[in-house]
């Protein structure tokens, strides 16, 4: 165990529990112990405004912060942030286990809390001034990471790390985040092919119908467009420049789709399931899985196939 963690430089967080004893993990998706901590953090990273109100800045990770907050009844998603609620009540029904950790891991890379090591690094290469040290241990396809302490309850809470060491329940929770030290190529994975499979055989009709509206819409309304601009633009703008705006337009809302509707572990979800859903609109996971599909479900509509732009 030494050498591999020589390699990487690794320090731990100085953080053990029930020295001595076997420690067994509890399952994220049937606990809820992570709530507690995952607010906190939540709490703890937003910027503030003077009014005392949390602001996103505009950026996806604290706008998904808001968001989440919102839904463990915590505060008011409002245009630019959130509010906080006086009196705040947990929901009846709580959001969904990997929304929540996704979020809790893209605010702490957002906040450099959380910072990725390449896995073939070595303690002797020379890095950035003040670079920290990896204290988690890579694994499952996780990379070495440092984890600032203001983070850690969370990610301890959430079954996202153990004992210094990324647990398998991390991994496809980092799949959403995608940090390239890691190189991960999850589109190859067994797990990633046989949600496809699903996705493709598993359609509801809502959800066929919203996709075909989502694949036709750019070329019947294309010309439409095309008109409107060569009457009011400030240029002239051909039928072709407009139907590649609006096939650029179709690409995001088919991705949006994947976002809301869609989870690797549940594949499309139902209505009710929705609800407890986070919207993550640059979505690696989502975005990837969006093309793949498309490619095969949409054949004739190669414009789906490509990543977003």
């Amino acid at each position: 165990m030494g050498e591999p963690l020589d390699e990487v430089d690794f320090h731990p967080i100085g953080r053990r529990i029930a020295v001595g004893q076997k420690r067994i993990l509890k399952n994220p998706l049937v606990s809820t112990d992570w709530v507690g901590p995952a607010i906190e953090f939540f709490l703890s990273i937003l910027p503030r405004t003077p009014t005392g109100n949390w602001e996103h800045l505009h950026i996806a990770a604290y706008q998904l912060a808001c968001q989440a907050l919102e839904a463990l009844g915590h505060a008011i998603v409002v245009d630019g942030g959130a509010i906080p609620v006086s009196m705040p009540i947990l929901p009846a029904v709580l959001p969904r286990w990997d929304d929540i950790a996704t979020a809790v891991v893209w605010a702490a890379s957002q906040s450099r809390l959380l910072r990725y090591r390449k896995l073939w690094e070595t303690g002797s290469a020379k890095g950035p001034t003040g670079r920290r040290r990896p204290n988690i241990r890579p694994g499952y396809g996780c990379p070495p990471a440092f984890l600032a302490g203001k983070a850690f309850s969370a990610f301890q809470a959430l079954g996202l790390i153990l004992d210094c060491r990324w647990t398998p329940a991390a991994e496809t929770i980092l799949w959403r985040d995608s940090p390239y030290e890691a190189g991960m190529n999850f589109a190859k994975d067994h797990r990633f092919i046989e949600a496809l499979d699903a996705a493709l055989t598993s359609l509801s009709e809502d959800v066929a119908a919203k996709i075909k509206d989502i694949a036709t819409m750019p070329t019947i309304e294309a010309a439409e467009l095309g008109e409107f601009a060569e009457r009011y633009a400030s240029r002239h703008t051909t039928k072709d420049e407009a139907l590649s705006f609006l096939q650029e337009c179709s690409r995001r809302l088919l991705s949006e789709l994947f976002a809301k509707r869609w989870r690797l572990r549940d594949g499309w979800l139902s209505a009710d399931e929705c609800k407890r859903t986070l919207f993550l609109q640059l979505d690696p996971l989502a975005i990837a899985m969006r093309g793949e599909f498309a490619a095969r479900y949409l054949p004739e509509f190669p414009f789906l196939h490509g990543p977003n732009v």
